[in-house]
């Protein structure tokens, strides 16, 4: 007999489920399974019954039921809707609980308190708003990209990032460098993105003790935030400029402020104008 687990794991779409899974998608997929399964019903109804629960199967494992759900729910679901899903807002004293539990526990610092504490960044005087990395720090993140420039595609070094077991890593056929941990998908704009974010972990690793304390997902945030930190491309040490774009998601389109290597084109992150003054906390 065949293994149950192996011939669902063929079926499942990590990449659209778990973490990953767009939940205005999943509720327009759930509604179609639900109004589709009832007309059939209405003539058949074991029918009806074994087509829904093949349908919210399909949807679990797979994320879509529907081929082009992207399509249809930002053309047909009202974008108040989408932002509803986007934000996670609700009036339910319950999900504010879980809320603040979960934020505990994936926030346990204050990035930018913990970043001037250790000697990371410095603001010098009401001008530098943004801040920058210390000369100090700034060399030893230098030094270690000169160590992992040839390990971006290493499973030790990506598996490190998110401490987990490097046969756990499983490599994405993708346009960007992604990778699947557990069923959740990581990704990165590009090379030099994920070239930065090793460096950088382990520059913050050896300079400070407190980073191991940091929980694992609020260290994958400050990475990010920190690439705004570098003044060259980690790839090619090109200039880096900051244009604004239009991105394409799941579920609709919006503008981004894009920062990119002028010399090989590699993008380094993309900043939501409206978050542009948290840049240590995205």
């Amino acid at each position: 007999m065949a293994d149950t687990p192996a011939v669902i794991d063929r079926f499942r779409r990590p990449e659209y489920t778990g973490a990953n899974r767009c939940l205005p998608c999943t509720v327009l997929n759930v509604v179609i399974a639900v109004v589709v399964s009832g007309v059939v019903a209405v003539l058949a109804p074991p029918a009806g019954v074994v087509l829904l629960v093949v349908s919210l199967a399909s949807i679990y494992l797979r994320g879509y039921l529907v081929p082009g759900t992207p399509r249809l729910t930002k053309r047909y679901l009202p974008a108040s809707i989408r932002e509803r899903f986007d934000d996670h807002e609700t009036d339910g004293e319950e999900w504010e609980t879980l809320q603040k539990v979960a934020d505990h526990r994936d926030n346990a610092v204050d990035p930018e308190a913990f970043l001037t504490e250790t000697g990371v960044v410095a603001f010098d005087g009401e001008t530098d708003d943004d801040g920058h990395l210390t000369d100090e720090f700034a060399s030893v993140y230098d030094r270690k990209l000169g160590v992992y420039r040839d390990a971006t595609e290493e499973r030790a070094s990506l598996a490190r990032l998110f401490d987990a077991d490097p046969d756990a890593v499983e490599f994405q056929d993708r346009e960007y460098p992604a990778i699947s941990i557990d069923n959740r998908i990581r990704k990165w704009p590009s090379e030099a993105a994920v070239l930065s974010d090793l460096a950088m972990d382990t520059a913050l690793d050896e300079w400070t003790d407190r980073w191991a304390d940091v929980p694992v997902e609020q260290r994958g945030t400050i990475r990010t935030g920190l690439r705004g930190f570098v003044e060259r491309c980690p790839a090619c040490g090109g200039d880096l400029t900051a244009s604004p774009e239009t991105v394409e998601s799941c579920c609709g389109v919006h503008q981004v402020t894009a920062v990119s290597c002028g010399d090989c084109g590699d993008r380094l992150q993309e900043i939501d104008p409206d978050q542009e003054d948290a840049k240590l906390t995205r």
